[in-house]
């Protein structure tokens, strides 16, 4: 008897149909450019075993915002960094309601405004890069601001040393 083999008809193979199948395949297989795993992101992770706790998709230019509660003086504190590509994360302002413990005016590297409630350090405007960041306890409640949504790290890893990152991917 003799072995059957399927051998598909010719024109599915001319070259110019090759673009078209590559396309086909690519899209049904989750590799397409247009996966939500490509592009720009946030990422948090556990510097110790590089985990990760959080990543969030943005955009080059964006801003995102991390607030914590102050451990001694238990008030708000926000700063706000700049998603930029050749430089990472820049820190460009910090906002809270009183100087307290290692909080102040660094000279040199911002303009010192106060109203009524707040004081804010505008144009800090340095480079960083990545940090790391000593996610606090559930009370310092950090948490990462991006656009509406609102990722509290000191749910999802209290105590871990953290690395803060912006990944071109």
């Amino acid at each position: 008897m003799k072995e059957f083999r399927f051998r598909p008809p010719a024109r599915f193979w001319r070259p110019e149909l090759f673009i078209l199948w590559a396309i086909l395949f690519l899209s049904t297989s989750g590799l397409s450019a247009a996966s939500s795993d490509f592009g720009p992101r946030l990422v948090v992770s556990n510097f110790s075993t590089a985990e990760v706790i959080t990543s969030l998709k943005v955009k080059i230019g964006d801003r995102f915002t991390i607030r914590y509660i102050h451990s001694v003086d238990k008030t708000p504190i926000f700063e706000e960094f700049r998603l930029d590509r050749d430089q990472g994360l820049v820190l460009e302002k910090t906002w809270f309601t009183m100087f307290g413990a290692g909080l102040g005016h660094w000279s040199g590297h911002g303009d010192l405004t106060q109203d009524a409630d707040w004081i804010t350090i505008n144009n800090i405007e340095k480079p960083l890069g990545s940090f790391i960041l000593r996610i606090g306890a559930l009370n310092v409640g950090h948490t990462i601001i991006y656009h509406d949504q609102k990722i509290n790290l000191s749910r999802l890893a209290p105590g871990v040393r953290a690395l803060v990152e912006f990944k071109l991917w």
